[in-house]
């Protein structure tokens, strides 16, 4: 793993400059103003080959796509491993589900079934790990996970008649 090189650049702010596996260099200057530049220098050059600048909000944005918030890539043998035991299923919440406009934590879900719920979709919004206090709104969908004795106690304990196959989105 690369080594994190941070230095203080009096009246600006912060330098972090990383080194790729490939040789190049990746620079972040983050200002007192919030913005953020980002460098990335070709080995043996010393004009950047690419400048972008990011305003506050955008780079923690980019940060949390970065740290997998939005998609966790899994190499190709562990998702193999990982999905022989477990399946995934989208869950559309109808008004009248017995899930609806309740909070997680009081469904006790995972208690009562051993399913998880790892997504919410509400909308245009993606709720990814949502926490215990989280409502579940009529037309939310939900991702769950757990073994498929665990998905099928989910179905019939609540009831579930909303299962989204084909246009899983």
């Amino acid at each position: 793993m690369s080594e994190i090189k941070e230095s203080e650049l009096p009246g600006i702010g912060k330098k972090f400059t990383l080194e790729l596996d490939s040789g190049d260099k990746l620079v972040v200057v983050i200002h007192s103003s919030g913005e953020r530049e980002v460098f990335k220098f070709i080995q043996d050059n010393d004009e950047p080959a690419s400048v972008t600048t990011l305003a506050d909000e955008e780079a923690r944005q980019i940060g949390a796509i970065l740290s997998g918030t939005y998609f966790q890539p899994v190499i190709e043998e562990a998702q193999k491993l990982t999905m022989k035991n477990a399946t995934m299923e989208w869950i559309k919440i109808a008004p009248d589900s017995a899930l609806a406009n309740k909070r997680i934590e009081e469904l006790d879900i995972r208690k009562k079934t051993g399913v998880s719920i790892t997504t919410i979709i509400r909308g245009e919004s993606v709720i990814p790990n949502p926490h215990s206090g989280e409502i579940i709104k009529p037309q939310d969908t939900i991702i769950i996970i757990g073994g498929n004795d665990q998905i099928k106690n989910f179905i019939s304990t609540f009831e579930i008649k909303h299962r989204l196959e084909n246009d899983r989105q």
